[in-house]
């Protein structure tokens, strides 16, 4: 059982009471993935000479020198509003780019990005927006990004599609179904 609190017009802070951990959590639900998934594809012993990772950036070297493509990634943050609340659910995401946006990405880092983006395909495990089996990737869903200003991460918009994730960011959720999104990622499904 999950009790809202924070549901009056002057505030609209999210905060609710946890049933599972009972613990109090308030504040705007954040999550945010370390490293993207295709970085747990790549044996461990093989990470060194084919990952370069920062905590903005992934660049995935081929297994094979057999002319496949090398995985490119940015981290980013994907929002959902929440109906009643002065802050967004954020998650924070990587999405795959172009060797050529990734690059362009790369050179023009340190600048204001705010008028460029490129398109990218978003692959990440999220808890409520799974139509896969438990563990797999979220499927592939094709999204905007917004590079955005000097100092702040990029921006996700996913493409219309019939995925519960657009709706919910086109849409917004209820106060109720971000308690749930956000207990679920604490916590994992209910036994």
């Amino acid at each position: 059982m999950v009790r809202l609190l924070g549901i009056d017009a002057k505030r609209k802070t999210f905060s609710f009471k946890c049933g599972l951990c009972d613990g109090l959590h308030e504040g705007p639900p954040s999550f945010a993935h370390r490293r993207p998934p295709y970085y747990f594809d790549v044996p461990e012993a093989e990470r060194a000479a084919r990952v370069e990772i920062t905590d903005d950036l992934c660049r995935i070297s081929p297994a094979e020198p057999d002319g496949s493509d090398a995985i490119f990634c940015i981290r980013a943050t994907l929002d959902i509003p929440i109906i009643g609340s002065e802050a967004p659910f954020c998650w924070g995401v990587w999405v795959t780019q172009s060797e050529e946006a990734y690059l362009r990405y790369v050179a023009t880092f340190d600048d204001d990005q705010s008028a460029d983006g490129a398109f990218g395909w978003l692959a990440v495990v999220m808890p409520h927006y799974r139509r896969t089996a438990p563990g797999d990737y979220l499927e592939h869903l094709a999204c905007d990004v917004e590079w955005g200003a000097k100092g702040q991460r990029p921006k996700v918009r996913v493409r219309p599609c019939d995925h519960p994730l657009y709706a919910d960011q086109t849409n917004g959720i209820e106060w109720e179904s971000a308690v749930e999104i956000a207990r679920l990622a604490m916590h994992g499904p209910k036994d």
